[in-house]
């Protein structure tokens, strides 16, 4: 077994852990940032049609103010009013930073960064650097890593979070495919990404498989694993058929007739919310009766067995513009984009959106795409505090896998939290432990040798491989049919005992990257079932899902609460409020020198 010592260990090498390297190196921390893969994951591989990144405005003379913004966030409900406020006051510094590493967010002839609006807001904060933003933020992140000179360790898979005596992390158990590999760290900040094994129906890249699990089991609390984002994407190439897809007007079809229309008053009804599922991409609880039945449709027709496809080489049934109405008819002639044909308007309203598919082999022109309802993000994670602390001392967790937004958020906030959320992290880090020295190895096995051996045994159990590849496949096609975008309180309460049984019976693989794919994702899918069925107590609404009702008498508003998950268990907690921020000037100045500001 190999040892690697550090101050403080990063764990992921998309938006977020790049930057928190970053950041920690820049702040003359001794950092170590560990990956399976430095070209996998969501950041890497992920986009739209128009990937979103969500920040301050910055172009024209709209009203703005970082109480603003944070309300914007607020409002969306199950949030905590630290962190709105924390992604709203870094949102202009995180941004810059990326556009001054060269991420080419477009700007018109007086440098302002315009925007438009996105889902969930109600202004124009939203920019894009095309379909690839996040991919270029990590491109551009990588060359700042590497000029600072980051130690950088790929091909670990994460199997543990190490404890020492006391309850704080002591660093991370791994394994490289031929040997464990043990990380002696101070601090760990995990930047692993969703949990997208938990689902079989998934946007997400198929290597990003997420490691939250790790600090589950370590103790970690979770938070709002109730709340993820399911939205249409295509099958063959995994991406989201938002925004253009829609606005296009595409041709919907079981592969021979079209099967939209029952779901919809008439023509009009139809059309409308295809385009508007342009804009309100992501299933919508309270959009049941308008662009969410597009969503409904798919998946009811996946459901008996069907296949659905968007087709853009036909036209839907008598004209899509014989009936459409002002809003959505306004735009394509704003975009020139009155052709006969879908292909024809997507190619006036975003040809990137064409060259993508062309790219992965796929030709839009030709054939129809193949497309169903998929988990595509997680609005919780790992419970985090105001500084991205999570309940375990000396652990932190950023982007994805924490637990940062509630039911809404503004579509591209999520590439901001990445920022901000690392960067919160690094400057905790720096202003307390970060100048420590990496514990001896004597030392860290003193402190954590016991942990070490433990869960070594436990990775070394032997087992059956295809037993366990089973296992997962059948647990992630329940939690499609009973835990995705429509719940099933009643099913959700029977696969979480089943799950809980798995646990204790079925977990070795005879393999530890193998065993730890399916310890992560059973704790991973038992702690999201718990979340899920507690908030369905409080309303059938459950932001992006929707649940057969199991209302308490008299429910308060679920909106008002954050569903916390401590030892399996989960409870409503009322939110945290939105600080009050600024300040007067010399009072902040003083608590900056003295170090007050860092917590």
């Amino acid at each position: 077994m190999r040892i690697l010592s550090c101050n403080t260990v990063v764990v992921g090498a998309g938006a977020a852990g790049l930057n928190a390297a970053d950041e920690l190196k820049r702040m003359g921390v001794d950092v170590l940032l560990v990956t399976d893969s430095l070209i996998g994951g969501t950041s890497r591989n992920a986009g739209s049609d128009k990937q979103t990144y969500y920040k301050l405005s910055m172009a024209g003379g709209m009203s703005e103010s970082v109480g603003q913004l944070a309300g914007s966030f607020y409002v969306g409900g199950g949030m905590h009013g630290d962190h709105a406020h924390a992604m709203t006051a870094l949102s202009a510094r995180s941004f810059m930073k990326l556009a001054l590493l060269g991420v080419p967010f477009p700007h018109n002839e007086w440098g302002e960064f315009v925007g438009y609006q996105t889902d969930h807001d109600a202004s124009q904060r939203a920019t894009s650097a095309g379909p690839y933003t996040s991919k270029l933020m990590c491109e551009c992140l990588m060359e700042s890593v590497k000029s600072r000179g980051v130690r950088m360790e790929e091909g670990l898979k994460l199997l543990s979070v190490l404890k020492d005596e006391s309850g704080a992390a002591a660093g991370l158990l791994m394994h490289n495919g031929r040997e464990y590999v043990a990380v002696n760290a101070r601090n760990v900040i995990l930047c692993t990404g969703g949990a997208a094994m938990a689902y079989g129906k998934i946007v997400f890249p198929e290597k990003q498989m997420g490691a939250s699990g790790a600090a589950i089991r370590a103790g970690a609390a979770a938070n709002n694993l109730c709340y993820w984002q399911y939205g249409l994407a295509s099958i063959k190439v995994r991406w989201n058929v938002s925004g253009s897809y829609q606005q296009a007007l595409p041709c919907y079809t079981d592969g021979t007739d079209e099967f939209l229309a029952p779901s919809f008053r008439d023509k009009q009804d139809m059309m409308d919310s295809v385009f508007l599922k342009g804009y309100q991409w992501p299933f919508d609880a309270r959009k049941i009766a308008g662009s969410s039945r597009v969503d409904q449709a798919v998946a009811a027709l996946n459901a008996k067995g069907g296949k659905a496809y968007m087709d853009f080489t036909r036209e839907p049934a008598g004209g899509a513009m014989t009936e459409l109405g002002d809003e959505a008819r306004q735009y394509l002639i704003n975009c020139g984009a009155l052709q006969d044909k879908p292909i024809d308007r997507l190619n006036a309203i975003n040809r990137k959106a064409i060259e993508f598919y062309w790219d992965h082999g796929i030709d839009l022109y030709k054939e129809p795409l193949e497309v169903a309802v998929c988990a595509q993000h997680s609005n919780g994670g790992i419970l985090i505090d105001e500084w991205w602390r999570t309940t375990i001392d000396g652990l932190y967790a950023a982007g994805e896998c924490a637990g940062a937004f509630g039911m809404y958020r503004p579509g591209g906030s999520a590439l901001n939290e990445t920022q901000v959320g690392s960067l919160r992290a690094s400057q905790h880090i720096a202003a307390h432990t970060g100048k420590l020295p990496a514990r001896t190895e004597e030392e860290f096995l003193a402190a954590a040798g016991c942990a070490l051996e433990k869960e070594i045994a436990l990775f070394d159990c032997p087992g059956d491989a295809d037993k366990a590849r089973r296992l997962l496949a059948d647990r992630r096609l329940e939690m499609d049919k009973i835990a995705g975008a429509m719940r099933s309180v009643t099913g959700m309460k029977a696969l979480k005992a089943q799950i809980e049984k798995d646990l204790t019976e079925c977990v070795a693989a005879g393999d530890p990257v193998l065993t730890a794919e399916v310890i992560d994702t059973l704790t991973m899918q038992k702690t999201m079932l718990s979340s899920m069925i507690c908030q369905a107590q409080y309303a059938g609404v459950a932001g992006h899902g929707f649940s057969d009702r199991e209302v308490m008498e008299n429910a308060p508003d679920a909106s008002a609460f954050a569903f916390e998950t401590r030892d399996g268990e989960t409870k409503a907690v009322e939110l945290r409020p939105l600080p009050e921020g600024g300040g007067w000037f010399e009072t902040v100045w003083k608590k900056y020198l003295n170090g007050e500001v860092f917590g």
